[in-house]
C-alpha cells in the first residue's frame, strides 16, 4: 500500500471521469523510411510530418478492464522533480530539499538537504543505490541513497541544467542544459566524457531506449536528436515542427515519443526512422510524456492542468485525469505500472493508482 494516510499534506481525491473515448491520430502521407539506425551511425536524417488523419482501431479488451484510476494522495507544495526507483520501493521528491519514501510503509527514509536551487529534475541509477538531481543551477549532484550522503558534486556547465538521466550500466549518466548542450558523464570522474553542442536552443528532455544503447534530446529547436552511447555520436535528426518538452522511448524499444509546445504528442519508430503518427486531444503544450512498462499506455501532462492516458497500440484516449490546479510538469510510472505520481508547476505531487 503507498503512503498511509498518517503522512500530513495528503488529501484523498475521486476517480477523474473519463472522456472523449475516440481521439483523433494523424499518420504522415508520406512517412519517411529511413536504414536502421543502427545502420547509419554519423549520419543525420531530418523528417518531415505531414499529417493526414486516420480511423483509430478499438482499444483492446486488456485496456477496457484497466481504465479506473483515482487520485489516493496529494503531496502538496512538493515538487516539481519525481522518480521512482527501479525496484519500486522509494519514491524521490523534492523542492529544495529532497524526501526519499518507503513505498511499503510510508515513512520517509532520509531528507537530503541541497543548496543549489529548486529541483528540476531527478534521476536514479538501475539499481537504486544512488541518484542524481539538479536545480536551476550549473550543478548536479550525486547522491547514497542508502546513507542519504553526497557522493559527488558536478559543477561544469555553464547554464542551468534541465534534465538528467542516468545510463543503463549504472556507471554513466546524461546531462542536458540551457546552452544547448548534451553531456555524457562517468560518474567516478569530475569531468565529463563527452560534450556535444548540436541543438540550436535549450535542451529539455533526455531519454535512453531500453537496450541503454540510444540516447534522445529534444529542444526548444523543434528537434528530437538521438545519439549512440558506445560511439558518442549523433545518429539521426527528428523535425517535430514545435518546441520539445519531453520524449520517452516505449521500454519493448519499438517507438519513441515526445510532448510539444502545439499541444501534440508525436511518435516515430526509432529503428527505421519512420514517422507513425501524432496524437491529438490537448488543448496547451505538453510537458511531460510517461509510458508504461509493458508499453501499452502512454501519459500525457499538460499545461492544461491535466493528464491523458492513451492507448499506445491505437491512439486512442482511455482518460483524463483532473485536479491539478497548475501545468502539469512531470509524470513517472511505477515499475509495474500500477501508479502514476505527477508532479505539477505550483510544486502539489499526486499519486494516482490503477484500479
Amino acid at each position: 500500500m503507498f503512503l498511509p494516510s498518517r503522512i500530513s499534506n495528503f488529501v484523498s481525491e475521486s476517480t477523474a471521469s473519463a472522456a472523449n473515448r475516440v481521439s483523433s491520430i494523424e499518420a504522415s502521407a508520406k512517412s519517411a523510411v529511413l536504414s536502421p539506425v543502427q545502420e547509419s551511425l554519423g549520419k543525420t536524417v531530418t523528417l518531415g510530418l505531414a499529417e493526414v488523419a486516420v480511423e483509430v482501431v478499438k482499444k483492446t479488451a486488456s485496456l477496457l478492464r484497466a481504465t479506473s484510476w483515482k487520485c489516493v494522495h496529494s503531496f502538496l507544495r512538493n515538487s516539481q522533480a519525481v522518480a521512482f526507483s527501479p525496484d519500486g520501493t522509494m519514491l524521490a521528491t523534492g523542492s529544495i530539499e529532497i524526501k526519499l519514501w518507503d513505498l511499503q510503509t510510508g515513512e520517509v527514509i532520509h531528507t537530503i538537504k541541497r543548496n543549489s536551487g529548486i529541483l528540476k529534475s531527478l534521476a536514479f541509477s538501475p539499481d537504486g543505490k544512488t541518484l542524481i538531481s539538479t536545480g536551476l543551477s550549473q550543478r548536479i549532484e550525486l547522491w547514497n541513497t542508502i546513507s542519504g550522503e553526497q557522493i559527488r558534486e558536478y559543477v561544469t556547465h555553464a547554464y542551468g541544467v534541465n534534465a538528467l538521466v542516468f545510463g543503463a550500466d549504472g556507471k554513466t549518466f546524461v546531462s542536458g542544459d540551457r546552452g544547448k548542450t548534451v553531456q555524457i558523464w562517468n560518474a567516478d570522474e569530475e569531468h565529463a566524457a563527452a560534450t556535444f553542442v548540436k541543438h540550436d536552443d535549450w535542451v529539455n528532455a533526455l531519454a535512453i531506449s531500453g537496450n541503454g544503447a540510444i540516447l534522445a534530446s529534444g529542444s526548444y529547436d523543434e528537434t528530437i536528436k538521438l545519439w549512440n552511447l558506445n560511439t558518442k555520436t549523433e545518429i539521426a535528426t527528428f523535425n517535430a515542427q514545435s518546441p520539445v518538452f519531453s520524449v520517452a522511448f516505449s521500454p519493448d524499444t519499438r517507438l519513441f515519443v515526445c510532448g510539444c509546445a502545439d499541444g501534440k504528442i508525436k511518435l516515430w519508430n526509432w529503428q527505421t526512422g519512420e514517422f507513425v503518427g501524432v496524437i491529438v486531444g490537448h488543448s496547451d503544450e505538453v510537458y511531460s510524456v510517461a509510458i508504461s512498462s509493458d508499453s501499452t499506455v502512454l501519459a500525457s501532462g499538460c499545461a492544461d492542468k491535466t493528464i491523458k492516458l492513451w492507448n499506445l497500440q491505437t491512439g486512442e484516449e482511455i482518460t483524463t485525469l483532473t485536479g491539478h490546479e497548475s501545468s502539469v510538469k512531470k509524470l513517472v510510472f511505477s515499475p509495474d505500472s500500477q501508479m502514476l505520481v505527477s508532479a505539477g508547476a505550483n510544486g502539489a505531487v499526486k499519486v494516482w493508482q490503477r484500479g
